[in-house]
């Protein structure tokens, strides 16, 4: 009689650590979905800037360059201005399938990327 209370204590601790064990595996395994997501959220906010960085200084060259041809820099910066708007209106027009569609599949893959793998 004496045996069943020490099987049953310890089939109560073992089932406590394997809970215990579980729950560590959950956070861990959080921390790890939020820390690739935060590095490609970082790593696309740097290569975003450095983009812009670079658009500006094409935009401001493609200005110039163009109001050499045309004599007049302010003509040549409209010029750059009309090519913008009408980026703009495509993307307005555009944004669910364009946009929206490939931002979402993007972080849904970086989520689900790690299971994937592990099948």
């Amino acid at each position: 009689m004496s045996d069943q209370p020490s099987f049953f204590s310890e089939i109560k601790q073992m089932l406590v650590d394997y809970f215990e064990a579980k729950i560590q595996l959950y956070k861990i395994g959080a921390y790890e979905k939020i820390a690739k997501t935060s590095a490609v959220l970082f790593s696309s906010i740097i290569i975003a800037l450095l983009a812009f960085f670079l658009l500006l200084f094409l935009s401001i060259s493609g200005g110039f360059y163009f109001g050499g041809l045309l004599n007049n820099t302010a003509l040549g910066f409209l010029i750059i201005f009309g090519i913008y708007l009408v980026l703009f209106i495509v993307i307005v027009l555009f944004r669910k399938k364009l946009l929206e569609k490939y931002i979402m599949d993007k972080v849904i893959e970086q989520l689900f990327e790690k299971e994937e793998n592990d099948q």
